[in-house]
C-alpha cells in the first residue's frame, strides 16, 4: 500500500502456511485510532470494485493520501489448480481525474518457475498495451481497439468486460487459467464489510459450497424490501440457513421474512413487499428493533458461513468487536482460526482476541506512516499477547512505535476549558 488514507507505505504478508490455501487463515488488525486500520479494509474494498468492473471511490471520499497525486496498491494472489500453486502479482496506480478516481496504470504478472508480464497498461495515448508473448496480426488489432475503448472504462480495464469479453483471444494456457481465477472466481468470493455497512446483509451463499454463486443482491435489513416470488422464496432459504448459526450464537434468537402483502415492480410484475423480523421465545418485533450488535451479527453470517466452507473465499470486516460481547467474540475467532477454509481479514479494538489468535496472524498499526504494518518480534510460547500489546504501548520494545501518547493531565484540563464560556 502507497498513499492510501494516512498511510504513505505498509506491506502486509498473509501467506501464513507456505502457500497451503486450503488451511485457514484468520488475520486481524490492532491499533490506535486513525493509525492505519481502515486503510486496509479500504484497499480491499478497491480491490473488489476493480474485479467486479464497478465504479471506483469519488474524490471526496479522500482515500489518497494529502498532497499527493495517485496511491498504489499491489496484490499477490496463490492460485491452486489441482496440485499446482502458482502466484499472480497485481499492481495498479490510481489518481483523481476532476472528482473521480480512475486508473493510471494496471500491471499484472504471473508465476509458473519466474514471474514474466502477463498484461501491461497505462493510461495514455503512447503506451500499447502489453501481453506476454508478441501477439498476432489479430490479437494486435484487437489490442488497438482496446486501447480506444479504454477511455469509456470507469475502473479497471483488465477486469473490464471489454477484456473479459475477449479473453480467450488475449490470453492461452496458464496466463488464461490466472485470469479466469480470478474474474471468474475470486471476485465473487471477495467480501468487503465496511463498519458504516453494518446494516446491510449480503444474500451470498455458495451452491454446494462450491464457486457457483446463487445469488449476490444485498439487502438492508433495517427497511421493508421489495422482491419478487422468486427472490422471496430464495432470501427466506438463505435466512432459515442463516438460522442455523444466529441460534448458537444468540440461543434462542431466530430470524424470518414476514410478507407484507403484494407490490409492484420496478419492472411492472407483482413482487412481494417483505419485512426482517426477529424471534425469540413468544416475542416477534421487527429486525431493526434489535440491539446494533445482533444486527451485525445477523448481518456477516452468511459471509461467516462462506468463509467457514469455502476456500475461496475472502471476507474482510471492519470492526468485528463493534457491539459483538467480548467473550462471544474471542469464542468465534478460536472457532474459525481452528475449522474455517476461507481467508477471514478484520480489525478490531477488543483485546480478548489477542488471547485467541496465534501471534503470526496479527498485525499492529505503528505511529510510522512509512512503516504502518508489523508483526512481534522476540515472543515466546508462553506469552499472552494481550498483556505484551499493552507493555508494549507503554514502554516499547518492537521495531516501531504503536502509540502516539496522549497525556492524561492536558485531557482533563480540555474538558474543563471546553465547559468555560465566556466572562467565566
Amino acid at each position: 500500500m502507497t498513499n492510501v488514507k494516512n498511510v504513505k507505505y505498509g506491506k502486509i504478508d498473509f501467506d501464513l502456511n507456505n502457500d497451503n490455501i486450503l488451511d485457514a487463515q484468520v488475520i486481524g488488525f490492532y491499533g490506535q485510532n486513525g493509525s492505519g486500520k481502515t486503510a486496509v479494509v479500504e484497499s480491499f474494498s478497491i480491490l473488489q470494485s476493480l474485479l467486479n468492473g464497478q465504479v471506483l471511490p469519488s474524490k471526496n471520499q479522500r482515500l489518497i493520501y494529502e498532497g499527493q497525486k495517485t496511491l498504489c496498491l499491489e496484490f499477490e494472489f496463490i492460485v491452486q489448480s489441482g496440485n499446482v500453486t502458482n502466484k499472480v502479482n497485481y499492481r495498479v496506480e490510481l489518481e483523481y481525474e476532476e472528482d473521480k478516481m480512475v486508473v493510471k496504470s494496471e500491471k499484472v504478472r504471473a508465476k509458473e518457475a519466474k514471474y514474466g508480464k502477463m498484461f501491461i497498461y497505462i493510461n495514455d495515448e503512447d503506451s500499447p498495451i502489453e501481453l506476454r508473448q508478441k501477439p498476432k496480426q489479430e490479437v494486435e488489432t484487437l489490442l488497438v481497439g482496446i486501447k480506444l475503448l479504454s477511455e469509456q472504462v470507469e475502473g479497471s480495464l483488465f477486469f473490464s468486460k471489454i477484456v473479459s469479453s475477449q479473453s480467450e483471444k488475449l490470453f492461452s494456457g496458464f496466463d488464461l487459467l490466472v485470469y479466469k481465477a480470478l474474474k471468474e472466481q475470486f471476485a465473487k468470493n471477495l467480501l468487503v464489510i465496511k463498519n458504516l455497512q453494518e446494516g446491510v446483509f449480503p444474500s451470498y451463499l455458495f451452491y454446494n459450497f462450491t464457486s457457483k454463486l446463487i445469488e449476490s443482491s444485498t439487502y438492508h435489513i433495517k427497511d421493508d424490501v421489495s422482491l419478487s416470488k422468486e427472490q422471496y422464496k430464495y432470501l427466506s432459504s438463505v435466512i432459515e440457513r442463516n438460522n442455523l448459526v444466529v441460534s448458537a450464537i444468540i440461543p434462542g434468537l431466530s430470524v424470518h421474512l414476514k410478507d407484507m402483502g403484494r407490490t409492484t415492480l420496478s419492472n411492472g410484475e407483482e413482487g412481494v413487499r417483505a419485512e426482517f423480523r426477529s424471534k425469540k421465545g413468544d416475542i416477534t418485533l421487527p429486525l431493526s428493533a434489535e440491539s446494533a450488535g445482533t444486527l451485525k451479527l445477523f448481518a456477516i453470517t452468511t459471509s461467516l458461513i462462506s468463509v467457514f466452507h469455502n476456500p475461496s473465499a475472502c471476507v474482510i470486516i471492519d470492526e468485528l468487536d463493534a457491539g459483538v460481547f467480548e467473550y462471544l467474540l474471542g469464542e468465534l475467532i478460536e472457532i474459525f482460526q481452528e475449522y474455517s477454509k476461507g481467508q477471514l481479514i478484520f480489525t478490531s479494538h477488543n483485546l480478548r482476541v489477542l488471547e485467541k489468535l496465534s501471534p503470526q496472524n496479527i498485525w499492529f498499526t505503528t505511529t510510522n506512516e512509512k512503516k504502518r504494518y508489523i508483526k512481534f518480534k522476540h515472543l515466546q510460547k508462553n506469552n499472552n499477547m494481550r498483556n505484551v500489546y499493552l507493555r508494549t504501548l507503554l514502554v516499547g520494545g518492537q521495531s516501531e512505535f504503536l502509540y502516539e501518547e496522549t497525556n492524561p493531565i492536558k485531557i482533563v484540563r480540555s474538558f474543563i476549558e471546553a465547559g468555560i464560556t465566556d466572562g467565566d
